[in-house]
C-alpha cells in the first residue's frame, strides 16, 4: 500500500533535517580547525618568543650545614657534612601591577595573540627570623626571585634595601630546573647584605615584564596585597585566590587582592620541588608536586586572563549549534504556508533553503576572521535572508509570503544573536523562546483538522495517478 502524499512530505522534511544535522557537524568541523590553526599561532609565539607568565614573590634561602652519619657503597656508616636550604617568605608584600593589554603586537596573517607589558613594584618587610641552627652559611644567602619566562624582561628586576638598589641575577640553578628562570641577589657579592638577612629589612622591588594572555603572581608571604588595573575590559580572574573588589568598564579594569593565609604554605609546597615536572606544574599555576596529580590538584596563586570580548571561534560554534533550531523552525513555517495557504512546495525547494542557512553559518566564519563578529553576523544574515525571500517570491507565488517568511528570518536570526550575547542566561531565554514558538504555532494550527488534510492529499494523488 503507498503512503499518502501528506505522510510522504512529513517523512523528507525529517530527512532534509537529518542531512542537514550532519552538514552542521561538518561546519563545525570547519570552525574546530580554523581554531586549531589559532591554537597553533599561539603555541608558535610561545616558543618562539614569550609565553604566559608566573612569578613567585621574592623569598630568602640561607644553607646550613648539617652534621648525619651516611652509608657508602660497602653499608659502612661514616660521619659527614650534607648542605641543607631554610627559605625565608617577607612578613609582608604590597604588589602593584599597571598592565598595557594589546592584540596588536603579535600577529600572522588574520590571526592575533594577545600579550600585554606590565610595570610592577612590590613594597614589603623581612623580619629577624629566630633561627635554631647556629652554623648557618650566611656569605652564600640568596634572595631569590623566580620568574617563569625571563624572555619577558624588558631589563633586570631590582630591589632597593635601605638606599642601596640591587639587580637580580640568574643563578645556576636557572640552568637546572625548567618552569622557571631562577634569578638571586646575592651576599657572597654583596657582602653588606648580610646584616640585613640576619637582623630583616624593608625592601622596594621593581619589575617591568612581558607575558602573552596571562599572568600569575604567586605569595609567599605572610600578608599578601596585590592592586592590578589596566586597559583591557574582558578579564577572567583564577588560582587560589579571587579579588575581593574588581571593576571592569570602557576598555579598563581594576583589581584588589588580600590574604594572610597562603604565603607560607605556598613557600613550603614551591621549594620542595624536586623535578622539572613540578617547578612546571607550578609555572602553569597548579598546586602539586606530584604531577601525576598536578591537574586534580588546586590552583596555585592570583591569576589574571586577557580574554577577547568575542572570540569568533567560539561565538561561531555557539552559533552551529542553534543551527538545527533556524532549519526546524523554518521547515515548520514552510510546511504551514503550505497547509494554510494551499500551496506546493517540492522537498528540492526545503533542500535549496537549508543549503543557504547552512552557508550562512560558512560566512559567519570566514568574514568574522576579518571584522568584528557583530558586523560578520549582521552581514552574513542580511546575505542569507536576501537570497532566500528573493528565491521564496517565486516559490510562494506572491510578495506577501516572502516578506513573512523574511520577518520570520529575521526574528530566529536576531534571537540566535541575543542568546549568544546572554552569557549566563542563556538557558533562561532559551527555554523562554522555545515555549513562546510552541505557543505560537499551537495557535495557528488550533482548528486545522489534520485527519481531513491527509485524506485531501491522498485524494488529490488518487486523481493524480487516474
Amino acid at each position: 500500500m503507498r503512503l499518502p502524499l501528506f505522510n510522504l512530505k512529513i517523512y523528507a522534511i525529517i530527512i532534509l533535517i537529518f542531512v542537514f544535522y550532519i552538514g552542521l557537524f561538518f561546519i563545525s568541523n570547519l570552525v574546530s580547525e580554523r581554531q586549531h590553526y589559532q591554537q597553533n599561532f599561539l603555541q608558535d609565539i610561545s616558543q618562539s618568543q614569550i609565553s604566559e607568565q608566573s612569578i613567585v614573590s621574592p623569598y630568602i634561602r640561607i644553607p646550613f650545614e648539617l652534621k648525619k652519619v651516611c652509608t657508602n657503597e660497602k653499608k659502612e656508616n661514616y660521619d659527614c657534612i650534607e648542605t641543607q636550604w631554610t627559605y625565608i617568605g617577607a612578613k609582608n608584600t604590597d604588589w602593584r601591577g599597571q598592565f598595557n593589554v594589546s592584540n596588536n603586537t603579535y600577529k600572522r596573517s588574520i590571526y592575533r595573540a594577545t600579550s600585554y607589558d606590565a610595570d610592577f613594584n612590590a613594597i614589603g618587610e623581612f623580619a629577624k627570623e629566630n633561627l635554631s641552627v647556629q652554623n648557618y652559611l650566611w656569605n652564600k644567602a640568596e634572595i631569590v626571585f623566580p620568574i617563569r619566562d625571563a624572555r619577558g624582561l624588558k631589563s633586570k628586576p631590582s630591589m632597593q634595601i635601605g638606599t642601596t638598589t640591587y639587580q637580580f641575577d640568574f643563578t645556576k640553578q636557572n640552568k637546572e630546573k625548567n618552569g622557571f628562570d631562577f634569578m638571586s641577589i646575592s651576599a657572597e657579592q654583596h657582602p653588606e647584605l648580610i646584616t640585613a638577612i640576619q637582623n630583616g629589612f624593608k625592601f622596594n622591588a621593581q619589575l617591568n615584564l612581558s607575558g602573552l594572555s596571562k599572568f600569575t603572581l604567586i605569595p609567599t608571604s605572610d600578608a599578601f596585597v596585590y592592586q592590578s588595573q589596566g586597559n583591557w575590559a574582558d578579564i577572567k580572574y583564577d588560582g587560589q585566590i579571587l579579588p575581593f573588589q574588581k571593576q571592569s568598564k570602557e576598555q579598563q579594569f581594576s583589581a584588589k587582592w588580600n590574604n594572610i593565609a597562603l604565603g607560607q604554605s605556598n613557600l613550603e609546597t614551591f621549594t620542595s620541588c624536586k623535578d622539572t615536572q613540578c617547578f612546571k606544574n607550578f609555572s602553569q599555576g597548579l598546586l602539586s608536586t606530584d604531577p601525576e596529580y598536578a591537574e586534580k590538584n588546586q590552583k596555585i596563586g592570583a591569576t589574571t586572563e586577557f580574554i577577547e570580548s568575542a572570540d569568533i571561534y567560539t561565538q561561531t560554534d555557539r552559533a552551529i549549534k542553534y543551527g538545527i533550531v533556524i532549519i526546524i523552525i523554518s521547515f515548520i513555517s514552510f510546511f504551514l504556508f503550505e497547509v494554510l495557504k494551499g500551496l506546493r512546495i517540492h522537498p528540492i525547494q526545503y533542500s535549496l533553503v537549508a543549503i543557504a542557512q547552512g552557508l550562512f553559518f560558512v560566512l559567519l566564519l570566514s568574514i568574522s576572521e576579518y571584522y568584528a563578529f557583530t558586523w560578520a553576523y549582521l552581514i552574513a544574515a542580511v546575505a542569507c535572508i536576501s537570497l532566500i525571500s528573493s528565491y521564496l517570491y517565486f516559490v510562494m507565488q506572491g510578495l506577501k509570503p516572502a516578506v513573512l517568511f523574511s520577518l520570520i528570518l529575521s526574528a530566529l536570526y536576531a534571537m540566535v544573536y541575543l542568546l549568544l550575547g546572554s552569557s549566563g542566561k542563556t538557558f533562561l531565554i532559551g527555554s523562554i523562546i522555545s515555549f513562546l514558538l510552541l505557543a505560537v504555532v499551537m495557535y495557528i494550527t488550533r482548528s486545522i483538522d489534520w485527519y481531513e488534510l491527509s485524506n485531501k492529499q491522498e485524494g488529490s494523488q488518487m486523481k493524480v495517478e487516474n
